[in-house]
């Protein structure tokens, strides 16, 4: 790639730091072979007036960034916890037997590369992976040969691309007695068409919040109980208030990082309804005096990247968003900002690091967003569920919001379903839904007529739940009383042929290479817990090192700077509740557990990750 290519990409984003993702990502693009090499890096930070070292600390932070060439089309074959309890380790052995390499590794002719990723957010339809953008689920070892050999006749493509199999709509459980509001309009609306989702009364609840206070809006958001939908459940309104007051530039951030192992609902509300998200932030820039919105939003969600940016320009045609919307004097624009492939990033403050163009590291707090978020300047951070909620709102009232849900936690939840059941999807219930309802009703039960073992709710960083909560009702705050977290939603359902050990092997293993490492007990924790639980795997652990692994994890929650750290310990305690009896077995040299040797030959053969 020339000087002059690089210079011009540059000048097409603009040369301020925090466009460093979008014109990486572009650069990547363009090599050809997903890389970029040393020289671009050089030329970079020269035309952007930044030190050559903190380019490559951002490459290095980021794992969709490479600098050694790779290939035409990169493999990016998903290991996290769904995929890998539906068979991940099956799809990498046909993947190496079909292309003839291992993971780290290209094709002799230069047209694939294999890599290992965590969550691709197709959780319904793992086993997935990922060819450059294109996601494809459901795989199976005849269905890998025809995918590789449909790629050999094709033009790699860095735009929207789905496989049917993993279609917002397929996705989406259509079965009687939900309690449908962000899905409500899923089939209904075209996404990609402006005026269908004004012709079923799209933009009103903007239109109607603009001639009303702003101290009113956050109000009503008040009033209705709303609290946010991604995991740490706090008031919206309340977090609305905080944003310092004054004249200067304010800013409402979306995060659409779902990075969470086993969450999709984002996704696919994104995917399939956008403008309801643009309608949602533009109140919310409304209410706390905020021009400028941001989504920033994960790298691997091509489809929702580009179909949100052709709802932004639809609405900037239309006049929903730009100046004087709706002749009322207020204006407001809404931007994307990509992120690279870094689970932390899903923390409100490691966010806004990445969105300035800097490692995503967690911030010390306080200050709050509020306060100090984006260049320092007050800042909103809502998740994309949460500002969805928003017009719904405002359109119908909060008493109407509040008719579904318990008090504590009103309104309805996207609940992500995935695992060992009949059926796997997205279903929308009244906060407090039990785990025997969304199993039997909405799961159709356990798949092969096995039995159910036990399921994790709230994504890596939840809890395991066994049949003795059944019912327990899972809305922000009852999960809690129970040593577990409703977190974003997720409920991975796990059978009888699962071993606790290989599964707690998966989600350790997962901390480690997430961690950012800023901080020393979770830098140093993630990688001492996933060794442990690693001897529990290879049998050569002592009985002793069970309760070790929980004296480091407690730690780790005392000391660890932001929630990745602090996380390990409720996937653990939990597991052990259940199934301190296997980790026992595994303490047996002469134990045999077919899972712990696959997990150990398949994903830990290679250093490459």
């Amino acid at each position: 790639m020339t000087s002059i290519d690089i210079k011009k990409t540059i000048d097409t984003w603009g040369n301020n730091k925090e466009h460093l993702m979008l014109i990486l990502r572009d650069l990547e693009s363009q090599s050809g072979k997903n890389v970029l090499d040393t020289e671009t890096l050089k030329v970079v930070a020269e035309e952007m007036v930044i030190p050559q070292s903190a380019v490559a600390g951002f490459i290095d932070f980021y794992t969709m960034f490479k600098t050694k060439p790779r290939a035409k089309f990169l493999i990016r074959v998903c290991k996290s916890g769904p995929c890998h309890v539906m068979g991940s380790a099956t799809i990498f052995d046909a993947i190496k037997k079909h292309l003839g390499i291992d993971v780290g590794e290209a094709t002799a002719d230069g047209l694939f590369y294999l890599e290992k990723c965590e969550c691709l957010g197709v959780c319904s339809v793992a086993p997935a992976m990922m060819i450059n953008y294109d996601i494809h689920g459901n795989l199976t070892e005849t269905r890998i040969k025809e995918i590789f050999d449909s790629y050999r006749k094709k033009e790699a493509v860095f735009g929207e691309s789905c496989g049917p199999e993993v279609e917002g709509k397929a996705c989406v459980i259509d079965e009687e007695g939900q309690t449908k509001r962000l899905l409500e309009n899923v089939g209904k609306v075209d996404p990609l068409k402006i005026d269908s989702f004004v012709s079923l009364g799209g933009y009103a609840a903007l239109k109607k919040a603009l001639s009303m206070k702003p101290s009113e809006i956050i109000d009503v958001v008040k009033d209705s109980g709303l609290r946010g939908r991604g995991g740490a459940g706090f008031p919206a309104g309340m977090k609305w208030s905080f944003v310092t007051k004054g004249p200067m530039q304010k800013y409402v951030i979306c995060n659409a990082d779902e990075g969470e192992p086993g969450t999709f609902k984002d996704r696919i509300i994104m995917e399939e309804n956008p403008h309801l998200l643009i309608e949602g932030m533009a109140i919310c820039g409304y209410a706390i005096d905020a021009s400028i919105g941001y989504i920033y939003i994960r790298g691997e969600y091509r489809r929702s990247i580009e179909r949100l940016q052709r709802a932004i320009d639809q609405a900037r045609e239309k006049g929903y968003l730009g100046k004087n919307i709706f002749g009322s004097g207020f204006s407001y624009d809404v931007f994307i900002k990509e992120g690279g492939g870094a689970y932390v990033c899903g923390e409100e403050t490691s966010l806004i690091n990445s969105m300035e163009g800097k490692r995503g590291y967690p911030r010390f707090k306080p200050p709050f967003p509020g306060g100090a978020g984006f260049n320092n300047l007050p800042s909103n951070v809502n998740n994309v569920e949460t500002l969805m909620s928003v017009p719904m709102i405002i359109n119908q009232g909060a008493e109407w919001y509040k008719s579904a849900g318990p008090t504590n936690c009103s309104g309805t939840k996207l609940y992500c379903l995935s695992g060992k059941m009949n059926r796997t999807g997205l279903i929308e219930m009244p906060m407090g839904t039990t785990l025997r309802q969304i199993i039997d009703v909405y799961g159709k039960g356990m798949a092969g007529g096995k039995k159910f073992k036990f399921a994790q709710v709230g994504g890596s960083a939840g809890g395991i739940l066994g049949e003795d909560l059944f019912d327990l009702p899972l809305d922000i705050d009852q999960p809690l009383k129970k040593g577990v977290t409703l977190g974003s939603g997720v409920v991975l359902v796990c059978d009888e042929s699962t071993c606790a050990v290989d599964f707690l092997l998966q989600i350790l293993s997962f901390f480690e290479h997430e961690s950012c490492g800023q901080c020393v007990p979770c830098r140093v924790g993630t990688s001492h817990l996933h060794a442990l639980v690693k001897k529990f795997a290879m049998r050569t652990a002592q009985l002793s090192d069970i309760d070790l692994m929980v004296e480091k994890a407690t730690v780790m929650k005392k000391a660890s700077l932001c929630a990745l750290g602090q996380s390990p310990i409720m996937p653990i305690t939990t597991m052990l509740k259940y199934f301190r009896s296997e980790f026992e077995q595994h303490c047996d040299p002469k134990y045999s557990c077919a899972a712990c040797d696959t997990s150990l030959r398949k994903y830990y053969s290679s250093s490459s990750h």
